[in-house]
């Protein structure tokens, strides 16, 4: 009770910070002009954003299958595809996270083996963050003359520490047990803890494994930049490819950050900022920002679809078991 508590508490907190800035953003907003922007859009570019969308994220289930797979779980890629869509539904109701720990928690119910679990969740997730990043550094090498000086010392910031965060993590099973005191490694807590770490190491010896999701994280990445790319296209932004490369990995990782619902608020203020440096007017960043958010949550609808239909399925069982 003290868990769902703190659940209630957390999600009722994030909701509210989430409205509080996105109602700082409106109150400075010219609403009729990001009106204007939004209805101006050109379909064209919002339908092939919505198509590149669903391909990046055809890419992360085939990139977690794939993970899964190398561990030897018992489950199939199908199995697999439904967990990531029904939770990535699931996960717009829940802070930035709440997808990967759900993800997380139900394929350790269809595998038996919550460590490997955890394991394939948390790999997923360091090495798509490490792909963002890449492409940062390949936008800041390319350079272009919109590009901030403060901007790139962030990104090459931000780059050097996932890459120290990334070697920490697969090395995290001997590091745990020389930093952990062996009497807190036999506690419950400590156990667990050894365990994940255990099954995030064994992902060492599988490099090939490594290698292939790292270029299907690049992929990934690829995709959702060049999506966004499209929707401020169709806005008529004027914002060339490069600059992208450089500022959408920093707004894509606060979208990352427990702060938030559904990409609402502080990620949307990220996006504003960030166009601004350059002198995107703040009515047309904050339609960028909207469209980003909306193309999102039109993406978890499948997972939306595949939900009723378990449920659906579970109730009639459950008449049909009552009937009997």
């Amino acid at each position: 009770m003290q868990m769902i508590g703190r659940l209630v508490t957390s999600f009722w907190f994030r909701a509210g910070l989430s409205a509080t800035i996105l109602a700082i953003l409106v109150s400075q907003l010219d609403q009729r002009g990001a009106m204007r922007a939004l209805v101006g859009v050109d379909l064209r570019y919002l339908f092939g954003a919505i198509v590149v969308d669903a391909a990046a994220r055809a890419t992360m289930i085939a990139r977690w299958a794939l993970l899964i797979r190398s561990s030897g779980a018992p489950i199939s890629d199908w199995s697999v595809a439904r967990i990531f869509l029904i939770t990535s539904f699931v996960g717009t109701a829940l802070p930035a996270g709440g997808a990967d720990v759900t993800r997380a928690y139900s394929l350790a119910r269809h595998t038996a083996n919550g460590r490997e679990a955890i394991a394939s969740v948390a790999v997923d997730r360091l090495l798509g963050v490490s792909a963002l990043l890449t492409l940062g550094i390949v936008g800041l090498t390319l350079g272009t003359p919109d590009a901030e000086l403060p901007l790139a010392r962030l990104v090459a910031g931000l780059s050097l520490a996932t890459a120290a965060a990334l070697c920490v993590s697969f090395w995290a099973d001997r590091l745990l047990r020389l930093a952990l005191p062996k009497r807190l490694q036999r506690t419950p807590l400590g156990q667990w803890l050894v365990r994940v770490a255990d099954g995030i190491g064994a992902y060492r010896g599988r490099r090939r494994t490594l290698a292939s999701v790292f270029c299907l994280s690049l992929l990934v990445q690829w995709l959702r930049i060049i999506g966004v790319f499209l929707l401020g296209t169709g806005l008529g932004l004027g914002v060339g490819l490069g600059y992208y490369l450089i500022f959408m990995p920093i707004a894509l990782l606060v979208f990352m950050l427990p702060l938030s619902i559904a990409g609402i608020g502080l990620p949307q203020g990220a996006i504003v900022w960030l166009l601004g440096q350059i002198g995107v007017p703040y009515a047309s960043s904050f339609a960028l920002s909207t469209l980003v958010v909306a193309v999102g949550m039109l993406g978890t609808l499948p997972g939306l679809w595949l939900y009723l239909s378990s449920r659906g399925k579970e109730m009639h069982a459950g008449r049909s078991i009552g009937a009997r």
